[in-house]
């Protein structure tokens, strides 16, 4: 009987000393993204894909439609290890690493042309240092460019004045614009803005077209303002101490699998956000043309207050310098293409 007891003991012991550490784990990630949108669908397929070519050594648990929280709660369930890893879109990135945003910020870019150039040029320095601060990440997913959306035509700067406008929960930069341009912003997390609009707690929002008809914010809008205003786009946050309790080579597998579903994420956004805006005008949404002269004055206010959320340490004044350089050359068009 002791002879037995003793085998058994040592093959426990045998089996923890081959079993590699990591041998089996289930990331919990959470997004706002509604079950049964494009962009679950793409992830559990990805997830699939990883759990078959790991063996089932890696899997994924999804926790869509925001059931998790806000940004600000599913972050905080990171860092408690409820959660591993959530979806996020951009204005919630700073929270994980300051420039994590830098693409973001609001009368930068004129044309998405502009944007695939910088982020050609800039999109592994920002990746990385998400990653140098502890977030594994495998690219940016653009969804294009975000509109002021509202109901009432909003065309000058006095229209604007007296508005609720919703500004995101945790995003500093826009904050700042909208208050530089003398706007008192609402601040509000995602999950909440429907229910902003249906109480009229708000009566203005600035999003992507997709993201309108995803989130059905839509239905209670009526007009579009023709004017870009800041360039969206998400990423997938893994903790790294969730992260490396994975085998090197199925942490090899995730990221190829996970890096090549977020391309075909940035490769579509554009083309359905554009698809999306012409969805909105069909159900019903007005096109209002902005006062063209005074736009260059927002975007001179704006951008003065960029410089100096950069001065303040908010983000890195060495990348806006980077930044509204490659702009200002792909303008000039005396464009450098980089090796990355």
């Amino acid at each position: 009987m002791r002879f037995q007891l003793a085998s058994r003991i040592g093959v426990a012991l045998i089996a923890l000393l081959v079993i590699p550490a990591g041998y089996a784990q289930t990331l919990k990630i959470a997004t706002i993204a509604p079950e049964g949108s494009s962009w679950m669908n793409d992830m559990r397929a990805g997830a699939k894909a990883i759990e078959k070519n790991t063996e089932g050594r890696v899997k994924f648990k999804f926790y869509g439609g925001g059931v998790q929280g806000n940004d600000k709660q599913v972050q905080r369930k990171m860092r408690t290890g409820q959660l591993h890893g959530g979806a996020f879109t951009s204005g919630a990135l700073n929270k994980f690493q300051k420039d994590g945003d830098l693409f973001s910020m609001p009368m930068v870019f004129n044309s998405i042309d502009e944007v695939r150039y910088v982020r050609k040029q800039m999109d592994a320095e920002i990746r990385r240092r998400l990653e140098d601060a502890g977030y594994v990440n495998f690219g940016f997913a653009g969804a294009g460019f975000a509109y002021m959306m509202s109901n009432q035509p909003l065309v000058t700067l006095d229209d604007l004045k007296g508005q609720k406008v919703w500004i995101p929960e945790g995003d500093p930069i826009g904050f700042a614009a909208l208050r530089a341009l003398g706007i008192a912003p609402v601040i509000m997390p995602v999950t909440d803005v429907m229910t902003g609009l249906q109480t009229d707690l708000l009566d203005s929002v600035t999003v992507p077209p997709v993201g309108a008809l995803v989130f059905q914010w839509h239905t209670r809008l009526k007009f579009i303002t023709e004017l870009p205003i800041a360039y969206v786009y998400a990423s997938l946050l893994i903790d790294r101490r969730a992260f490396s309790k994975i085998s090197a080579e199925d942490q090899r597998v995730v990221r190829e699998v996970m890096e090549g579903t977020y391309r075909k994420f940035d490769q579509n956004g554009v083309h359905e956000n554009s698809e999306a805006l012409l969805a909105l005008l069909s159900n019903g949404l007005q096109m209002v043309k902005p006062d063209t002269a005074q736009f260059n004055e927002w975007r001179a206010i704006v951008n003065a207050s960029h410089r100096q959320m950069a001065s303040e340490g908010t983000f890195d004044v060495a990348l806006l310098d980077q930044m509204q350089g490659l702009i200002k050359a792909y303008r000039n068009g005396t464009v450098v293409e980089s090796d990355q």
